[in-house]
């Protein structure tokens, strides 16, 4: 892993959990941890301290692959996730565990299967949602704009899947957004979306609503339909519908299985393999979009 190079506003974690860099001075950086700790630290000393996490969970994930078909116990961190309370259920993130690596993060991670992908996780800052990426596919700068499998929940549902951006600045680049937007104008894969989102009752939709697009779109019969408030529109094609977006607006598109609280806290430790079953579905996805320098 390269040295990082430490900007303002980006989110990392190290053993008190995420925080956001809000300064850098030369080799110093000033960071805030949810609580609203502020420290100035060795931009070196946080970078090696990020190095080891990811060495330690990689190495974790490795151990579990080598046992990949023996009867054997998870992972720790897979373990110690015990599924979720209703309590959970809240945007204040002030003891929000289940976030991290040994929570829902890791619980997942260790249970994904992929020959191509070292899949781990990272919390969002001050947000109560969870990301899984490739460990040489996130970049710390512009991950917002990165293909990333994500989990996040308010006080009533829990949304999982996979989500994707497009910056409306020139100075951005989309190579995600256009390596699926390429990938989705193959009629045989967007035929297998449709029957995906169609078997799995996912919904794609734009986190911000109307700045973007109003309403959700399902498949139906192997068509696409957005729908608004009680209104219906049939779309012919997602790539077309997607490109046509205004580039005004940035774009933080999902495409997502909806779960309602109560569902999620009676499955209890299983729910971590319903997600996990899900990102393994939703893995060509990923695979198509997930640009890798």
């Amino acid at each position: 892993m390269s040295d990082i190079v430490f900007k303002i506003g980006q989110e990392h974690e190290n053993m008190k959990g995420a925080y956001k860099v809000l300064a850098v001075n030369r080799d110093n950086i000033c960071i805030c941890w949810e609580s609203g700790e502020e420290v100035m630290t060795p931009a070196p000393l946080q970078n090696r301290i990020i190095e080891r996490l990811d060495r330690e969970r990689a190495l974790i994930r490795a151990k579990k692959n080598k046992k990949k078909g023996k009867r054997t116990q998870l992972p720790e961190p897979a373990r110690k996730f015990e599924g979720f309370k209703e309590n959970d259920f809240t945007e204040d993130v002030a003891g929000a565990i289940w976030r991290y690596y040994d929570g829902l993060g890791g619980a997942v991670a260790v249970r994904l299967s992929s020959d191509r992908f070292d899949i781990t996780s990272w919390p969002r800052y001050g947000l109560s949602e969870v990301h899984w990426a490739d460990l040489g596919h996130r970049h710390h700068s512009d991950f917002r704009l990165q293909s990333k499998f994500f989990a996040r929940l308010d006080e009533n549902r829990f949304y999982v899947g996979l989500d994707i951006g497009r910056s409306n600045e020139e100075k951005d680049v989309n190579n995600d957004w256009n390596a699926l937007m390429a990938w989705l104008r193959d009629a045989e894969n967007e035929s297998w979306l449709h029957k995906l989102v169609s078997e799995q009752e996912l919904s794609i939709y734009d986190i911000k609503g109307e700045e973007v697009f109003a309403g959700v779109i399902t498949s139906d019969g192997g068509k696409w339909r957005l729908s608004n408030k009680g209104q219906e529109q049939e779309i012919e094609s997602l790539a077309d519908f997607l490109d046509g977006l205004t580039d005004s607006t940035w774009v933080d598109l999902q495409i997502a299985k909806i779960v309602e609280k109560d569902e999620v806290v009676a499955r209890g430790v299983e729910f971590a393999d319903d997600i996990a079953r899900l990102f393994e579905l939703l893995m060509p996805l990923y695979e198509a979009s997930a640009v890798i320098d």
